[in-house]
């Protein structure tokens, strides 16, 4: 069930807390499935905060709504390394609306949760970013030059897919590249870099 719900990207949107209404990959009654599932998401997003915040000083850009904040946040989140964290202290981890980065490699972005602006769970009674339903615009995303040059891959990866196949299909291709450069040109042309040390 955990394979599964990484692979498709459904890592905690499909898990509720709720036990009376408890559905989708796991419910309660599966001893410690939530527990193990808050856990590996609170490492992954420590660890998500560890890497930009180790990055950004060597150079790499952040662009988008959030990249102060998450900037910020990265510099002052835990670093779990050699240690072993609950389950209470995960989901206590995780509760710090606004302070929480998701990578979310599907779209190529990374996520400064916050509930009140969060555009994917409007009208939704959830806690955590549904990474399976971004939102365009939402002022939650962050972009790195990581994720733009992997944008870039993919655009020229489109081109030369549409190069071989009927016009209608490659016309919609061709579409989706122009979509995903028009991504990386916002991102060059608005990209935050460190401060230059005098």
């Amino acid at each position: 069930m955990v394979a599964l719900a990484v692979q498709y990207g459904h890592l905690r949107t499909p898990l509720t807390l709720d036990t009376t209404t408890a559905s989708g990959y796991a419910t309660r009654s599966r001893s410690g499935i939530h527990d193990l599932i808050d856990i590996e998401t609170a490492l992954a997003t420590a660890e998500t905060a560890a890497d930009l915040h180790e990055r950004h000083p060597h150079g790499e850009g952040v662009s988008g709504p959030a990249a102060r904040h998450a900037l910020r946040q990265a510099a002052t989140t835990h670093r779990f390394e050699g240690t072993t964290i609950t389950p209470a202290f995960a989901r206590k981890f995780l509760a710090r609306d606004g302070a929480v980065l998701y990578d979310n490699p599907h779209a190529l972005l990374l996520c400064r949760y916050d509930s009140a602006t969060a555009l994917c769970e409007r009208g939704t009674h959830t806690h955590t970013p549904a990474l399976d339903r971004r939102v365009a615009g939402c002022p939650n995303m962050l972009r790195t030059d990581q994720h733009a040059a992997q944008l870039r891959h993919r655009a020229d990866h489109l081109t030369h897919q549409a190069e071989h196949l009927p016009d209608s299909i490659a016309e919609r291709l061709h579409t989706a590249a122009a979509r995903l450069r028009h991504h990386v040109d916002t991102h060059d042309a608005t990209r935050i870099t460190p401060e230059p040390t005098s």
